[in-house]
């Protein structure tokens, strides 16, 4: 059975599990000869997923667990909807959990529109919820936590039983104003603007209930609320209410792939690293909302190993993660009208926005115009409100350029400078920064320059290296001007680890160092400079990776694979940088917490140390080695732990036999081991 790991997340005052649109499935056949896009090998595996996706949710061994609907795939008045939600509820019941279920439109009937495909709900597909669940409004509290569960698909009727939920959650918003207040329904508010059209709309509510819903979150800060439906991750806010849309468990759905630039395999049917759910932890810092990728796994294919649950944006405040956005941080679609909609089907790719608090990456940066774009503007001041910093670059050919970069200061956390055709400030320069800086800006400093690479045309390179910074610190000291950051370029011409670890940090005028690490189009290089560079940043003090880019190139000059690919899912960099991330700089610590050491032993290992712990990176080549030195180092008392970051699994050695885990296949192309002192 799955475990969790949570050796390096601050410990939760509550934790809940949220899944949506398990969809159980009996007959695969039934969709044999429908003519629809999916096929009995589509939704073959829905249900095994599901359970394993169960048999995660209860490892997390949390304190309540909240369905937001859609239990199975046969819906109220078919054939086969009795024998469906039975097995449902068998198939819950099985899992151990304890669940508190929201009506969904498969399990008591669409919302009332003219237009939606199934049955509208109707009082005895009500009185068979009630029988079998309970009321489909109520409500739970935990010490001063409270939750609502609603029943979206009866909003906008005249049902008595709607009339009665909205006297009943005012009573109860009223009665519970001082908690700390999560609500759950099924149908989203909107998916991108709040004024979008509802009616011929199959994936919102629709008004006015719609914005009674809204301004109840405004009025009682409500901390978050949670709907599914769309199988599909959406992220808005209402004042200071998160709305979170949760993927599905069991499958995604095609309607909302126009939001990407490339269609994926079965018109998305089987885009499986989409797939997943939610466990909430609740801190006194904050509510950190974590998502437990399923990637359409099942108990016979499942990844072996306790799962680490690494920390997202708000575990992690000392995370040197940045990203750099070569393409915007959104992207829109006005989208199709397809069934089953009957209006335009706008889709925004909230993905990569998602997955910089996913990862704990701290800042992004961008060019400063993004800020001009009201799409791109309104997603980084969304992204900056979860706790990024924006870095918005400005060329700056002139030294006029430099004081005109304050324009956007406001919107922006840091401006980056870059001077084009030249490598060092001058006179002017210097007094253009000398005036951002006393207006409050924060600035980084970097050269633009192109050099010649050996191609065919000369390419450009952005920051300084090792040998510059000092020059450049003296000429800022001589001036009495001090500047936030000075941008560093890694080039990789030896490795990560050694190009980073070359700059001094040992500055009077510049307060850190931005690291700009390029990727490649090779994954398994990829997750290794990911690594390194993080390793390396743990030696030092202040500093930030960049990690170049975020999302992939595909259609440029030189193909690159980012953090994520162009449908927005995880490369293996992704999974590498989101476990070390937690690993070496949860719980408190910051860059330069750590040292670097020599594990000796003959292997080229990047090993670096604390006052708690050793830390081993280990590449395929250097496992026989670096196994060997390890068993040296520990002496078989078996208190070693064991990460793959790209699986995001551990084990602790209990064998003592560190040799033969080491060298171990199944440890994946890295390894790092944790060797307490």
């Amino acid at each position: 059975m799955p475990r969790f790991d949570r050796s390096d997340v601050p410990e939760a005052d509550l934790e809940f599990v949220v899944l949506a649109d398990t969809h159980h499935l009996v007959d695969p056949g039934m969709y044999s000869a429908t003519g629809d896009s999916v096929t009995p090998e589509i939704v073959r595996e829905w249900s095994d997923r599901g359970d394993w996706a169960l048999a995660l949710a209860k490892a997390t061994e949390p304190a309540f667990v909240f369905h937001v609907g859609d239990l199975a795939q046969e819906y109220p008045g078919s054939r086969f909807f009795d024998t469906g939600r039975q097995a449902a509820v068998t198939q819950f019941e099985e899992s151990g959990l304890e669940v508190n279920f929201a009506a969904g439109n498969m399990d008591i009937g669409d919302k009332p529109d003219p237009t939606v495909p199934a049955g509208w709900v109707e009082p005895g597909f009500l009185k068979r919820w009630d029988e079998d669940f309970g009321k489909s409004f109520y409500s739970r509290t935990a010490g001063d936590t409270h939750f609502i569960v609603l029943n979206s698909q009866i909003m906008n009727t005249t049902l008595p039983e709607a009339i009665e939920q909205r006297e009943w959650v005012d009573a109860d918003l009223a009665a519970h104003a001082s908690h700390r207040i999560f609500m759950f329904l099924h149908l989203p508010p909107y998916l991108v603007d709040e004024d979008e059209p509802g009616l011929g709309s199959y994936d919102v509510l629709d008004n006015p209930d719609r914005a009674w819903l809204l301004d109840l979150c405004r009025s009682y800060d409500v901390e978050a609320l949670f709907s599914g439906h769309t199988h599909f991750q959406v992220f808005n806010r209402a004042g200071d209410t998160r709305l979170y849309t949760l993927p599905s468990t069991t499958t995604t759905r095609p309607g909302f792939y126009e939001a990407f630039n490339v269609r994926p395999a079965d018109r998305g049917w089987l885009d499986t690293a989409k797939l997943g759910f939610f466990l909430v932890r609740v801190t006194d810092r904050g509510t950190s909302v974590h998502l437990i990728r399923t990637s359409g796994e099942t108990h016979a294919n499942h990844r072996a190993g306790t799962h680490i649950l690494s920390g997202t944006i708000v575990d992690l405040p000392h995370s040197p993660v940045a990203a750099y956005l070569r393409l915007p941080i959104t992207n829109k679609s006005d989208g199709a009208i397809s069934y089953p909609n009957h209006v335009r089907h706008r889709i925004r790719d909230d993905y990569p926005l998602l997955s910089c608090v996913e990862a704990g990456i701290r800042n992004v940066r961008f060019p400063i115009h993004d800020l001009d774009v009201s799409l791109q503007a309104g997603q980084l001041a969304v992204l900056r409100r979860e706790g990024v910093e924006l870095t918005a670059t400005v060329l700056c050919p002139r030294p006029g350029d430099i004081t005109a970069a304050a324009r956007k200061a406001t919107e922006a956390d840091f401006i980056e400078v870059q001077l084009t055709n030249r490598f060092f400030p001058d006179g002017e320069d210097l007094a253009a920064l000398a005036e951002l800086r006393e207006a409050g800006v924060r600035v980084a400093l970097a050269p633009l320059a192109l050099e010649d690479t050996g191609k065919v045309h000369l390419r450009s390179r952005t920051g300084f290296r090792p040998r510059e910074l000092p020059q450049l610190d003296e000429m800022l000291t001589g001036h009495g001007l001090v500047l936030d950051r000075a941008v560093c370029m890694v080039d990789g011409s030896e490795s990560v680890w050694s190009d980073i670890r070359a700059f001094d940090t040992r500055l009077r005028s510049v307060g850190g160092l931005d690291f700009l690490v390029p990727l490649d189009a090779d994954d398994e290089a990829n997750a290794l400079a990911a690594a390194e560079a993080l390793f390396a940043a743990a030696t030092m003090p202040g500093c930030r990776v960049y990690l170049d880019p975020l999302q992939d190139l595909d259609r440029v000059t030189k193909v690159v694979h980012g953090l994520l690919d162009r449908l927005s899912n995880p490369r293996p960099a992704f999974y590498v940088t989101r476990v070390l991330n937690t690993v070496l700089f949860g719980e408190g610590r910051a860059t330069g917490s750590y040292s670097a050491v020599e594990p000796g032993g003959g292997a080229n290992i990047r090993a670096i140390e604390d006052r708690r712990c050793e830390l081993w990176l280990v590449t395929e080549n250097e496992k026989p080695p670096a196994a060997e030195a390890l068993r040296r180092r520990v002496s078989g008392n078996g208190r070693v732990r064991l990460i793959n970051p790209v699986a995001g699994t551990s084990w602790r050695d209990t064998s003592g036999v560190i040799a033969d885990l080491v060298a171990s296949p199944s440890s994946g192309q890295l390894l790092v081991a944790q060797i307490p002192k």
